[in-house]
């Protein structure tokens, strides 16, 4: 050996902490939907209405990846229009579509 640190030459970005976030949450997202605790809508939806706030605040570029990321989500399970779940943004208050989580059987 050498004596050097293998992460001397390791350079942490900006580019890979949100990779590295986004990754962590994309799998984050699999697991709850396979637990049944979300659906792929419901995440759609939330992040749709994240990106369309940081278009309003005039965050074009983050807006614009956000939304790839709720296209994703859309695409799975039943492919929900994204188009469809931003026309539908100011019903997304209740559940006409799907974007608060069911409450768990047996719960009262």
């Amino acid at each position: 050996m050498d004596g050097k640190n293998k992460n001397d030459d390791f350079e942490i970005t900006p580019k890979l902490v949100f990779d590295l976030n986004l990754a962590l949450y994309l799998d984050l997202v699999a697991a709850l939907e396979g637990a049944g605790a979300i659906t792929y809508r419901q995440m759609a939806a939330r992040v749709l209405n994240i990106s369309m706030d940081a278009r309003a605040d005039g965050e074009a570029g983050l807006s614009t990846v956000l939304e790839g990321v709720a296209k994703g989500f859309a695409g799975q399970g039943d492919g929900l229009s994204i188009e469809l779940l931003k026309a539908a943004r100011g019903l997304r208050e209740d559940d006409a579509m799907g974007d608060i989580p069911m409450r768990p059987a047996g719960d009262s």
